[in-house]
């Protein structure tokens, strides 16, 4: 029972953190004009989806290699934050 406990517990953890971290994403990327880029709609697409399944799948492997784990989740919070910023320098 403890163990489903502690899943629940990191996967609605992690889903948060992503979560934030799209929601700020998004609002910059619209900010930006980027929904008007086609070429760069494909790359939000995979950003949104990648952020969407990680949560599970950092829960699910949390127990093997935890810190490792953690320490995804903040690298993928940092990317999808940034990602708008380095688009709208490389994007006319």
């Amino acid at each position: 029972m403890a163990a489903i406990a502690s899943f629940v517990i990191r996967l609605v953890g992690y889903a948060v953190l992503l979560g934030v971290a799209a929601r700020i994403a998004d609002y910059y990327w619209l900010a930006n004009a980027l929904d008007q880029v086609p070429e760069a709609q494909r790359w939000h697409d995979a950003g949104f989806t990648i952020l969407a399944i990680a949560p599970l799948v950092l829960a699910l492997v949390a127990p093997i290699i935890r810190r490792l784990t953690f320490g995804i989740a903040i690298a993928l919070a940092a990317a999808a934050v940034t990602a708008p910023f380095a688009f709208a320098r490389l994007v006319p």
